[in-house]
């Protein structure tokens, strides 16, 4: 199976993109949020810039298939 990069539903804080990285490849979240702190500070604020890009850029992942969310109801 191919995979493919999306924000992240279950593990986001603002937009996902650091959960979807880190879904990715496979490793903490945390770890990303902090690699995406350390290059914010070293990148003088242009960190904020390429999150926002890539949350504008990289598609939501996909509802699993038999998840409901909130907002359906089910009739009986």
């Amino acid at each position: 199976m191919e995979k493919k990069l999306y924000r992240s539903r279950k593990n986001k804080i603002i937009f996902g993109v650091c959960g979807g990285f880190a879904e990715y490849f496979n490793v903490d979240a945390t770890l990303v949020r902090i690699l995406f702190i350390i290059l914010l500070i070293a990148s003088v604020g242009t960190a904020v810039l390429l999150y926002l890009l890539l949350a504008l850029v990289m598609p939501e992942e996909p509802e699993e298939r038999g998840e409901t969310s909130g907002d359906e109801t089910q009739e009986e």
